[in-house]
């Protein structure tokens, strides 16, 4: 029955549902954090949307899709530039602009959405890509995934 969730909700409507839940919260008051933190939220959020342009700049330059829903349509691996520090930047930087707004919003509810949206994004985004991804281009997406994490980092 999960799988039925697979590639199925996009992306960006998980981050604008995060986003909401983390205003919400904050109205309510939730999980209060102090105010000083308020900048840092805003470099995060900024920094997560550079993150996720940049996958996409990287996608457009390499002429393959950025549909979510058709990665069975990516027309060549893309393994450069950002995609060299994560497999996922525009996911990447869906996850970080919501703690950001955490921070923003002053309420750590946000940190607990923002654990929400990478969770989802893994099973139900990420894990169906990526067997596509294998079945496209074979070793050399294996080849990949060993040199590259998920997230972020290098093995």
């Amino acid at each position: 029955m999960l799988n039925n969730l697979e590639l199925k909700i996009p992306p960006v409507i998980v981050f604008v549902a995060a986003l909401a839940l983390t205003w919400y919260c904050a109205t309510l008051n939730v999980m209060p954090l102090p105010h000083p933190l308020r900048p840092f939220g805003f470099v995060l959020f900024v920094a997560g949307g550079l993150i996720g342009v940049a996958g996409v700049v990287a996608f457009r330059q390499q002429r393959t899709t950025v549909n979510p829903h058709r990665p069975q349509n990516a027309s060549r691996l893309v393994d450069g530039g950002i995609f060299a520090y994560t497999r996922n930047p525009m996911y990447l930087g869906l996850v970080v602009g919501v703690a950001g707004a955490a921070f923003i919003v002053r309420d750590a509810s946000g940190l607990v959405f923002a654990l929400i949206t990478m969770a989802y994004l893994q099973r139900f985004q990420i894990v169906p890509e990526e067997r596509f991804m294998l079945e496209l281009f074979g070793d050399e997406f294996s080849q990949y995934c060993q040199r590259t994490k998920r997230w972020y980092g290098r093995h």
